[in-house]
């Protein structure tokens, strides 16, 4: 046997490996770059040494002769056996994962995406005993093992299989440099499937190292790929083989790190390099409006790069800076800036610069928001909430300890609390003389406390299962009266431009007459148009809150059969005002339909018949919401 080469440990009787790795499958999917730009920069930034300022994160591409490099060489065997000891039992996941593998081993040469930090600290303990702590073992040798200090971003020691997800060959090669203990050390890692190896059946996962010391390959030994990275610095190089390499990753991983570092690279504390492009504190603001033109440019209706530009500007440009005192003093800052094209959203992220999750406040002003919470007790315990892709702050996922849950929930409301208030303190203008007149909010809908809503059941369920609801009162309309309003508006007098009551407007004359300065407004009442709104008759109708995030349940009941009628939804603010939400898609009768508008229609609705629909909207937050049937 080799002396370097691909070793697989036995299975000795344990259980069989297959192609489903819940680990590796957290980070599949249409964000496969967002996930790993993010764990990436996480861990390069948990890891910065101390006395440094900035970290530095490098993403660089590049395609190896297979033949040159014996670590690659040695995969079309193992494939083989993988092949051959599954053969009778082929699922179609797992043929599929083969195929693709074995596609690009039959090619000369193999993309790769190499992962470079700088300033950082490396992972000590690589000549470390199994039972002895070391950074390296946690990362090349275990699942679910962490090693990070407190306060750090990551918890679970799951991450590290984000860079798996992105490889063909489930094949990442490792290679460190640590400050700690001065060891230079490389190692491959496959994550595949149980296979014989030297007729015995294997656990599945495999790692490419000194055979005859199962240890990493050191500094005095010979290895060619080891060699090409010749890291002199401290730091961690990620070496992804079989790199799943689409004509747009470049673009993909920089608009993740944009959206989920900005600030970390606003304020100096990391620099990302992507193929020769750097993405620094100088040119930030420049990258991301650069993605936001290009969202702009192509009708983006997401528009997500769009609100971290927003969130960039409240950040960096901010109109309030405000302090929390939520665990202890100044545990959290919140920015926030005003525009009237703000989206009225928030950024919420712990102390590493990190974007957790955004969350969408309704009020009347428009806005944008990020709040950071700094190191301590509060950083620590929203820490212990987050799910392995740190999208969310969840207590429940504190288990077996319901004094710790309470008391996440406790303080996680309490920053939720205090940033809400304050954004609407801060927020929140003077009154304003335009009154919102869109044509159909002076007819719909009755009030929430309106008694022809009928009552609705406490047994309803999801919409996938039976939806249970009581039999509803049937009760008169209340007659609405109908006010309509007028809008001020300020013009501009433009000297070039003849009066309108001057000449050329009929076969005879007239006379303006003197206007009067102090005297009453002077409204001309509007004829009629040719245009006409057909407003149903409603005997019923309710929205409300379900389960699922972003969820609404919406009954109504009409008097009159209607060949067509138009549905939209309105968000109220804490101070009465109104703003139509987009509807993602609705649910009816068990049938989805994909809307992506701020309306949506129905078709065929009878009389007095009870329909029930399930709206997916823009946002997930709770809200109060009116519903608008035309």
């Amino acid at each position: 046997m080799e002396k370097y080469n691909w070793r697989f440990p036995k299975l000795d009787d344990g259980p069989e490996q297959g192609i489903n790795d819940g680990g590796i499958a957290t980070f599949k999917g249409s964000k496969l770059y967002t996930y790993l730009a993010r764990e990436i920069c996480q861990n390069s930034m948990d890891a910065k040494a101390e006395g440094e300022q900035t970290v530095i994160v490098e993403f660089n591409s590049l395609s190896l002769k297979k033949s040159d490099y014996p670590s690659l060489s040695a995969l079309d065997g193992i494939f083989k056996d993988c092949r051959d000891y599954w053969e009778q039992r082929m699922e179609p996941k797992l043929e599929r994962f083969l195929t693709e593998a074995e596609k690009k081993l039959t090619q000369d040469e193999v993309d790769f995406l190499v992962i470079r930090d700088f300033n950082t600290t490396g992972l000590s303990g690589a000549k470390a005993g199994k039972r002895e702590k070391s950074k390296w073992r946690a990362l090349t040798h275990s699942n679910g093992v962490t090693e990070k200090a407190k306060g750090s971003q990551g918890s679970y020691g799951i991450g590290k299989n984000a860079p798996f997800a992105c490889s063909s060959f489930r094949t990442v090669f490792y290679n460190s440099y640590a400050q700690e203990d001065k060891v230079k050390a490389f190692q491959g890692v496959a994550r595949l499937i149980t296979h014989l190896q030297d007729s015995s059946e294997t656990i599945g996962v495999g790692f490419y190292q000194n055979t005859k010391t199962s240890m990493p390959i050191f500094e005095e030994d010979e290895c060619a790929l080891r060699d090409l990275l010749n890291r002199d610095k401290y730091g961690t190089d990620v070496v992804i083989a079989g790199f799943k390499k689409l004509d747009s990753w470049k673009e993909d991983i920089e608009k993740a790190v944009i959206s989920n570092f900005f600030v970390a690279i606003a304020n100096g504390t990391l620099v990302i390099r992507i193929d020769g492009l750097e993405v620094n504190a100088k040119n930030l603001k420049d990258r991301i409006k650069y993605y936001a033109d290009v969202e702009q440019k192509n009708d983006d209706k997401e528009k997500n790069i769009t609100t971290i530009l927003e969130f960039y500007h409240a950040f960096c440009e901010f109109d309030y800076k405000e302090t929390g005192n939520i665990m202890e003093d100044g545990d959290a800052i919140l920015y926030i800036k005003k525009d009237d094209k703000y989206s009225k959203s928030i950024a919420e992220m712990r102390s590493i610069g990190m974007v957790v999750r955004t969350r969408h406040n309704n009020i009347f002003t428009r806005y944008a928001a990020v709040v950071v919470v700094q190191p301590g007790k509060l950083n620590n315990i929203l820490k212990d909430i987050e799910p392995p892709a740190h999208d969310n702050w969840d207590p429940g996922l504190i288990e077996d300890d319901p004094e710790a849950q309470d008391e996440a929930k406790k303080y996680r409301g309490k920053l939720i609390a205090w940033v809400n208030r304050t954004i609407t303190e801060k927020c929140r203008g003077e009154e304003s003389d335009e009154i919102d007149l869109d044509g159909m909010s002076a007819y719909l809908p009755f009030d929430d406390d309106d008694n022809s809503l009928g009552s609705e059941a406490k047994t309803d369920i999801t919409p996938d299962g039976e939806t249970k609801m009581e039999t509803p009162i049937a009760t008169k309309p209340n007659f609405r009266k109908i006010s309509i309003v007028a809008k001020k508006v300020k013009g501009v007098k433009d000297e070039n431009s003849d009066p309108h009551n001057e000449g050329g407007g009929g076969s005879s004359g007239g006379s303006a007459g003197t206007e009067d300065p102090n005297g009453p407004d002077i409204v001309t009442a509007p004829v009629q148009g040719k245009k006409s709104v057909n407003i149903p008759r409603i005997l019923r109708q309710r929205v409300s809150k379900a389960p699922a995030n972003s969820l609404y349940r919406a009954v109504f009941m009409l008097e009159e059969d209607c060949p067509k009628i138009h549905l939209a939804l309105k968000s109220i603010g804490d101070d009465g005002r109104k703003e139509k939400i987009k509807i993602i898609d609705y649910k009816i009768d068990r049938t989805k339909q994909n809307v992506n508008s701020e309306q949506l229609t129905l078709t065929n609705i009878k009389a007095k018949t009870q329909y029930e629909m399930f709206l997916t909207l823009e946002y997930a937050e709770r809200m109060q919401l009116e519903l608008l049937i035309f």
